[in-house]
């Protein structure tokens, strides 16, 4: 499929086993600059760019804790669970996921049936996997605690991962993360939507770190702002229904609302399931990468 989004961006979309001609469950798409950026905002003045292409993958969520963590002790590889992908990931421009389980830096880990939590070596493998960039917006961030998601923050940054949908602050997380390729500005926002993570107490606000909450307010604002500095908007969404193939009526809203408000693209995760692609005026929604 192919559209020409509000910023004169050519998006070209394509499953991986047409990109690499394998079957592999990730949808990366393809973002082609065919024509000089409007004149929107005086801000893109030094946006303008000529022709080029960049190829972005975006898988769901990554988990490294429970069974996987233990997979990884045992054969000693923070690699281990990306030895059949990485050198699909590796070779995109822009590779993304939704980074389930906050790092701990210490022991022992905070424990529970459904509490998540990643030794600070499993890094290693998200490096190794090409992962440019992750969304932190889930319910399960804070799962170690106010210093567990403080030093999730730091490990990320001093690794040289960027991160989206989490921050010190309510501003901070929901501050769009800018990520420049071959002249071609993208602007990753990250929101949850889940209301396990709203229970647990979670959500960012002015005077301590968590995640960028959904709502229409915080999600038409971020997008204009989003846009005044890149060429691309990529919004990604933590909701839905776990194991449910199709979208809710409340995911087809807001993802309409973020392609109206001007974003190219909805990468959608939590369900653990794929759920349908939607072609939406000038915009593509993933309602859930799995």
């Amino acid at each position: 499929a192919e559209c020409t989004t509000t910023g004169t961006q050519e998006l070209k979309l394509w499953t991986l086993s047409q990109f690499r001609e394998r079957p592999v469950s990730s949808l990366p798409f393809l973002v082609s600059c065919t024509e000089q950026i409007g004149d929107e905002s005086p801000e893109l003045d030094e946006l303008r760019v000529t022709s080029s292409d960049n190829v972005v993958v975006a898988v769901g969520d990554v988990m490294l804790s429970r069974q996987v963590g233990e997979i990884i002790r045992i054969k000693g590889d923070p690699k281990a669970p990306f030895l059949k992908t990485a050198e699909i990931l590796e070779e995109a421009d822009i590779t993304f996921c939704n980074l389930e389980s906050p790092f701990y830096d210490e022991e022992p880990p905070i424990e529970g049936e459904m509490v998540f939590g990643a030794a600070p070596e499993t890094i290693e493998g998200l490096k190794y996997a090409g992962f440019d960039v992750v969304s932190l917006a889930n319910n399960h961030v804070g799962d170690q605690g106010v210093a567990g998601m403080n030093f999730t923050l730091s490990h990320l940054d001093k690794n040289e991962i960027e991160f989206t949908g989490a921050g010190e602050s309510e501003v901070k997380a929901r501050e769009p993360k800018i990520i420049e390729r071959n002249g071609v500005k993208f602007a990753f926002l990250g929101y949850n939507d889940t209301q396990s993570a709203i229970r647990k107490g979670y959500a960012a606000t002015s005077e301590k770190p968590g995640v960028a909450v959904l709502t229409k307010e915080n999600l038409t604002q971020d997008i204009k702002r989003a846009k005044r500095k890149a060429h691309v908007v990529i919004v990604s969404i933590h909701w839905g229904v776990e194991y449910e193939q199709s979208p809710t009526e409340r995911q087809k809203m807001f993802a309409h609302l973020a392609i109206d408000s001007g974003a190219s693209l909805v990468l959608g995760h939590h369900p653990h399931v794929v759920q349908p692609v939607e072609e939406y005026k000038d915009g593509y929604v993933f309602y859930s990468l799995g």
